[in-house]
């Protein structure tokens, strides 16, 4: 049985998806229950100095995001679907009619749904601290393809994120050197910053290395800040002070924030 999950899925319906997958499967390899632990830290970058696409060096010093859960699957992230594969004669020939469907990169198909966890309350990753203790999710056997980061409508009750739901905060300085001062920065995002970019705060069709997947192991999640800051252009900021940031709302940020590509899952044994 096959099920898409195009948007949030209720824990209801992956409990259906346990007992679907175990009774429909002829392969005793396929489709078994297994214990999946969870883990989220920061990409090694985020520590040191990285240029941003505006051309900004930043140092950060704080970083952290809200979740709620992660959701696996089986469709091809849609990165994927831009990279050439051979193609029939038949194909080739269709082609000069109408464009292959394969092609289209926003076509993301989630596919079936092997495995998830989801959080009892919102949960603030910090990335500039040890990686936080995650409860474990469940999954079945199969191939892994893709990820889901879903970002939680209230954020936790915290200091580190104060209300918001992502933050950033550090330097920056024109990497030509142009900058007269640094911008001591304070970036934040509120659910209602990113709802318009994502459905129920579900950054969809991440990659998650393709893992043939026969056993219970671990999943890993990088968050990717350098992605966040991108397109933040740094020089429509009040450069703040270093020991008091300006804080701001930035729509570069907010839809850095939501980019599939700033969050990559692995599984691991």
């Amino acid at each position: 049985m096959r099920s898409t999950f195009a948007r949030f899925t209720p824990i209801a319906t992956f409990a259906s998806l346990f007992l679907a997958s175990c009774s429909d499967s002829g392969d005793a390899t396929t489709g078994k229950r297994i214990v999946l632990k969870t883990s989220a830290s920061g990409e090694a970058v985020t520590k040191t100095t990285f240029t941003t696409g505006f051309g900004w060096d930043v140092i950060l010093t704080k970083a952290a995001i809200a979740s709620s859960g992660f959701y696996y699957f089986d469709g091809p992230p849609p990165t994927a679907m831009l990279a050439p594969r051979r193609r029939s004669w038949g194909e080739r020939f269709e082609d000069l009619f109408m464009k292959s469907a394969w092609a289209h990169p926003g076509h993301y198909q989630a596919g079936t749904a092997l495995g998830q966890v989801i959080f009892a309350e919102a949960t603030t990753i910090d990335l500039f601290a040890p990686p936080p203790s995650l409860p474990a999710g469940d999954g079945v056997t199969g191939v892994y393809r893709s990820g889901r980061f879903v970002i939680p409508q209230v954020a936790p009750t915290d200091p580190m994120l104060a209300g918001h739901v992502a933050i950033a905060e550090g330097r920056a300085t024109k990497h030509d050197g142009t900058t007269p001062t640094p911008v001591f920065f304070r970036l934040v995002a509120d659910y209602a910053d990113i709802s318009g970019s994502i459905n129920n705060g579900a950054v969809d069709g991440c990659v998650l290395d393709e893992t043939s997947v026969t056993e219970s192991g671990s999943v890993n999640v990088e968050i990717k800040p350098t992605i966040w800051l991108n397109l933040v252009d740094f020089s429509k900021m009040d450069p703040g002070t270093a020991d008091a940031p300006r804080e701001a709302r930035n729509a570069g940020f907010s839809q850095g924030v939501t980019q599939l590509s700033a969050y990559h899952f692995s599984y691991s044994k």
